[in-house]
């Protein structure tokens, strides 16, 4: 008789295979999954955009423009001046430019040396022009040009440069003294290409002087690819800031206790959202426009989370420990 009583009295244990669990632990299954799918395929197709985008900016760059200066120079016997940009440099607001000197027909020897002494003016060399000697393989001209362009404007940042590059015969002084540089233009073409990791670097026509001199304008602007990956990181850094206010506030008006785990996660935050930003591909230092967008809003977002949680932990203690 005891036995059957506390089997009247005692209350039935839920099932736990009930059939609304079992649909409910199915119904998340196949939410998980769902979302495990959408995420590969997410990331297959931005796989595929990073490597379309990139091949297109260094076939862009690679891609050689060839400006003709004086009329002659659309013959056989001309100077071939090929201008390769090798690096740009925002942060100093300077490009590398490498010039290499071919002559073609009648102004060059058989072993491919310059027939006769010529002279190199270019912008962005050192020592403003420099002599080819005649009867050597001219050597390469390094030229450092000035960059136009903003660096806050970060991914988005575009730059110009203008380079001019001129060619003069160099004759020799009838008195024998010495040599001097010519006013004859000396048959020229430019061809202007580059080698950039990541920028899309393009040129166009600037002017084209009587005294045979030809200028052109450098264009260079990031890649899609790093401005994709540089948005994406921006993204990033704002969800976490979401997830730290809706997690400090969910706790909050549900009154469940504050853990310490919760003020070692947030305060790692504060030091993972810089380390987030530091990621993106060439950032320069803080205070470009995607900063004032986001990086700063989500910091200030996770400290007060932090305060807000630390204060409110602090006066709950207080009132559990205040006599009565």
């Amino acid at each position: 008789m005891t036995n059957e009583a506390d089997a009247v009295q005692s209350p039935a244990k839920p099932d736990q295979d009930s059939p609304e669990s079992a649909s409910a632990v199915a119904g998340r299954r196949r939410f998980g999954r769902r979302l495990i799918i959408g995420a590969l395929i997410i990331i297959v197709l931005a796989q595929v955009a990073t490597f379309v985008s990139r091949s297109h900016t260094a076939s862009t760059g690679s891609e050689v423009h060839t400006y003709i200066g004086v009329a002659n120079a659309d013959g056989e016997n001309y100077i071939e001046v090929n201008a390769r940009v090798l690096e740009v440099q925002p942060v100093a607001g300077t490009q590398q430019v490498r010039l290499t000197v071919i002559p073609h027909g009648s102004f060059a020897n058989p072993d491919g040396s310059l027939k006769k002494t010529i002279n190199l003016d270019a912008d962005g060399y050192v020592g403003g022009s420099i002599n080819l000697s005649g009867g050597e393989i001219p050597p390469p001209v390094q030229l450092v040009l000035d960059l136009d362009g903003d660096l806050s404007q970060y991914p988005f940042d575009t730059y110009s440069s203008a380079l001019e590059v001129r060619l003069s015969q160099v004759i020799k002084n009838p008195d024998g003294t010495g040599t001097t540089k010519s006013e004859e233009p000396v048959p020229m073409r430019l061809a202007v290409s580059a080698k950039q990791h990541d920028w899309a670097i393009g040129s166009s026509h600037a002017d084209s002087w009587e005294d045979g001199a030809i200028s052109v304008s450098i264009g260079a602007q990031r890649g899609g690819a790093m401005r994709a990956f540089a948005l994406f990181e921006l993204v990033v850094m704002i969800a976490l800031a979401c997830i730290a206010v809706a997690m400090t506030y969910t706790t909050l008006v549900t009154g469940k206790p504050l853990e310490f785990s919760m003020f070692v996660w947030l305060g790692a935050m504060l030091f993972a959202l810089p380390a987030v930003r530091n990621t993106m591909p060439g950032v320069p230092g803080v205070g470009t426009v995607l900063d004032y967008v986001g990086f700063f809003w989500c910091l200030i977002a996770v400290a007060t989370c932090l305060i807000t949680a630390a204060i409110t932990y602090i006066r709950a203690t207080f009132k559990a420990h205040r006599p009565v």
